[in-house]
C-alpha cells in the first residue's frame, strides 16, 4: 500500500490562514477551550492560539465569552494585559475598550467621541456547550448550524471533559485514534485478566479487519475482531466527524463514550480533547478519580498550559518495571500512552517515508478523505456536514459482540444492538 507523497502531506498538515486545510477547519465550529478556564464574569482574560492566530478569550460582565485578536488595533499591545470590566476588555496602554463582538466602545484619549466607531478588532463568534467554548473562524457572515453532539445536550453531571496541549501536528493524533491495530499493543496489559470481553477479543486478535462507509457527517469506521469463541465476533463502530472529531465506544469505565477532537494550535501543536460521557450514567467523584487514573488525565497540569507532566524529556514517565510486568508500553494511562507515542514522532511526520501495512487501511482512508476535502475546498465546492441536515446526537458509536457470520451492513443496520453480548439474543 503506497504512502502519500510529500506534497500531499504538506497539504494536510498546514493549517494557517490561507492554506487549504486551514480554510477547511475555519468552515466549521471548533472547540476553542474548556469553559472552566473562564470561571467567572469579569475574570482574567486567557491567551489562546488557534490555527496559527494569537487570540484572547474573556467572559464579560453578563457572562458572554469574547474571542478577540490578542493585539489592540491602536498600537498592537497584547490585550492579555487588559482589564476585563463593565462588559468589555480594556487595553491598559491607552484605555481603548472592546466588547465581545470586537466593537470599539471607548477611546478615552481621543477628542472625537466617534473615533472608534469605524474601528473593529477581529472577533470570532462563540457558543458554549458541553463544558466547551466553541468558535467559528470562517469567512461566512452567518456561521453554519452548531454541531450538537450528544454530550453537548447532556446534564453536566454526565460529562467529564479534559484537554491536552500536544507538542505535535493535529493529524498525528487524529490518525492514531482510527489506527485499528494499535490498541492490541500500545494499550494492552501484561499478566492481567481483560477488564471485559471486548478487551479479551483485542488481546487474542492482533489483526483486526477494518471497514469504512462514507456518511454525511464524514465516514464511519468499523473494526472487527475475532473473539476466543470462534462463533462470535466483536464489532467496534467508531465514527470520524469532519473536520477533526471521533466518537469512541470506550467502555473502560461507567462513562461508555469518549468524544475526541484534535484542534490545531499551529502546525506543530494542537489541542487534544477527551470528553467522557454517558446518557444513562452520571459521574460521581469515585468515577472521576478512576477515570483520571486509568487514562492519565491526572497528569494534565494547568500550570504548564495543560500539558501532561509526562514529556519527551522524562520519556513520558515510562517505567521499565511496569513495561516488564504490567503493561506493554510501561506508561500509565490510555491517553498518556497516546500522547507519548505521538510526540515521539516529532512535530510533523513526513508520511512519504512510511512503510504502510495492511492494517493501516483506516488511516489511509482518512488521508484520502481529507485530500478529497482539500480538492473540494480548492475548487470552491460545498464541504460536508454544514447544511444543518446531520443529526449529530444520533451518530452511531458502539461495540457489540455478535455471531461471527454477521456482516458489517447488518451491524450498522441494527442500531438496537448496543453493548456486549446482549445483541446475540436479538440476532
Amino acid at each position: 500500500m503506497a504512502a502519500i507523497t510529500r506534497e500531499e502531506n504538506e497539504l494536510l498538515v498546514r493549517t494557517d490562514a490561507g492554506t487549504p486545510m486551514g480554510e477547511i477547519f475555519r468552515s466549521y465550529w471548533l472547540p476553542a477551550m474548556l469553559a472552566e478556564r473562564l470561571p467567572e464574569p469579569d475574570g482574567a482574560p486567557v491567551a489562546i492560539k488557534l490555527l496559527g492566530e494569537r487570540l484572547v478569550a474573556f467572559r464579560d460582565t453578563e457572562g458572554r465569552v469574547g474571542l478577540l485578536d490578542e493585539f489592540c488595533p491602536h498600537r498592537r499591545v497584547s490585550l492579555l494585559y487588559g482589564r476585563n470590566e463593565e462588559c468589555g476588555l480594556r487595553c491598559v496602554y491607552h484605555g481603548w475598550k472592546f466588547d465581545v463582538e470586537g466593537r470599539v466602545v471607548d477611546t478615552p484619549t481621543e477628542l472625537n467621541p466617534d473615533f472608534g466607531k469605524t474601528i473593529e478588532v477581529t472577533a470570532y463568534p462563540t457558543h458554549e456547550a458541553g463544558g466547551i467554548v466553541w468558535t467559528y473562524m470562517g469567512r461566512e457572515p452567518v456561521p453554519p448550524p452548531f454541531p450538537d453532539f450528544l454530550f453537548t445536550r447532556l446534564p453536566a453531571s454526565h460529562v467529564l471533559g479534559y484537554h491536552y496541549r500536544q507538542e505535535c501536528n493535529y493529524l498525528q493524533g487524529l490518525e492514531a485514534d482510527i489506527d485499528i491495530s494499535h490498541p492490541s499493543f500500545l494499550h494492552s496489559p501484561i499478566g492481567e485478566a481483560p477488564i471485559d470481553k471486548t478487551r479479551e477479543a483485542m488481546g487474542v486478535d492482533p489483526r483486526p479487519r477494518g471497514f469504512t462507509r462514507d456518511e454525511a457527517f464524514g465516514f464511519q469506521t468499523i473494526w472487527r475482531w475475532n473473539t476466543p469463541d470462534p462463533a462470535k465476533a466483536l464489532y467496534w463502530v467508531d465514527p470520524f466527524v469532519v473536520p477533526c472529531h471521533t466518537i469512541v465506544p470506550a467502555g473502560r469505565t461507567k462513562l461508555r463514550y469518549i468524544w475526541h477532537a484534535w484542534v490545531p494550535i499551529d502546525d506543530e501543536h494542537h489541542w487534544l480533547y477527551y470528553v467522557h460521557y454517558d446518557p444513562d450514567t452520571p459521574a460521581d467523584e469515585e468515577e472521576r478519580r478512576t477515570l483520571e487514573y486509568n487514562f492519565g488525565h491526572d497528569l494534565i497540569d494547568p500550570g504548564i498550559e495543560y500539558r501532561s507532566r509526562g514529556n519527551l524529556e522524562n520519556m513520558h514517565l515510562l517505567d521499565r518495571e511496569r513495561q516488564k510486568h504490567e503493561n506493554f508500553s510501561g506508561i500509565r494511562g490510555i491517553a498518556a500512552q497516546d500522547v507519548a507515542i505521538l510526540q515521539s514522532m516529532g512535530p510533523i511526520v513526513d508520511r512519504s517515508l512510511e512503510q504502510i501495512g495492511s492494517r493501516d487501511v483506516l488511516v489511509m482512508h482518512l488521508r484520502r478523505y481529507l485530500l478529497d476535502l482539500v480538492r473540494k475546498q480548492m475548487a470552491g465546492e460545498t464541504l460536508p456536514a454544514l447544511d444543518g441536515t446531520v443529526a449529530f446526537p444520533d451518530i452511531d458509536s458502539r461495540m457489540v459482540i455478535v455471531p461471527a457470520d454477521t456482516s458489517v451492513d447488518q451491524v450498522l443496520a441494527r442500531r438496537e444492538w448496543k453493548w456486549g453480548e446482549a445483541a446475540l439474543a436479538e440476532a
